[in-house]
């Protein structure tokens, strides 16, 4: 088992542990109904470990300035997307993005709708900042398959360029892909995401997307 495996066994085991003292102290609470006139009994007192555990997962679980940056992106985009089949010109198309906090700013959650071969396209995906591993992780999911993509990675020194690395499963090969995700900040109201990923062994560039805040 991996140092990262390990790692979520242990988050794991310490929800399932939180998760059971709270059904314990509502099951004791609904037993013993607090009389007219009298104050509800103190919740049992923790540990020492208890008490480090729970302030540990509290740390993990508070946003950082790295979440607040990512908030920063919330409200309404136009799209403009360049998406390459093969060589020669892109194709180009519009659309529309959103973007809202979810979870108490712990995650940033886009919508996106627009045109993709001549047909509707829509598509969702959270983005987040990982405290315990420090790093950016995401996901995707759209209305052209029915897989879940997750993406992680980290943000060069500048603050302005997002390098993330997933996989994607080629239905034609049945076989995985290594995909490449560059997001570069260019201003407050403008970004541009570029996706490259691997034919032959050589990487080449298939997606390009800017976006301008809507005003």
């Amino acid at each position: 088992m991996t140092v990262r495996n390990v790692s979520v066994t242990k988050r794991v085991l310490l929800s399932l542990v939180v998760a059971g003292l709270a059904m314990s102290l509502a099951v004791l609470a609904a037993d013993k109904p607090v009389e007219k006139g009298k104050a509800p009994a103190a919740a049992p007192a923790m540990d020492e470990q208890m008490k480090q555990m729970m302030e540990m997962m509290e740390k993990m679980g508070t946003p950082g300035p790295q979440h607040a940056d990512l908030m920063k992106l919330a409200g309404k985009w136009k799209v403009v997307t360049k998406s390459w089949m093969g060589p020669g010109d892109p194709m180009v198309t519009e659309g529309t993005a959103a973007y809202k906090p979810v979870l108490g700013g712990r995650f940033l959650m886009e919508e996106v709708h627009g045109v993709f071969m001549d047909k509707p396209f829509e598509g969702m995906g959270l983005t987040g900042y990982d405290n315990q591993h420090k790093e950016y992780v995401g996901t995707w999911m759209d209305n052209m398959g029915t897989m879940i993509m997750t993406s992680h990675g980290s943000m060069d020194a500048s603050g302005k360029v997002l390098t993330m690395t997933s996989e994607f499963d080629d239905p034609a090969t049945g076989q995985k892909s290594p995909v490449r995700m560059v997001t570069t900040f260019m201003d407050p109201n403008t970004k541009k995401f570029e996706m490259f990923e691997n034919h032959g062994g050589q990487e080449v560039r298939s997606m390009e997307i800017t976006y301008t805040r809507a005003k």
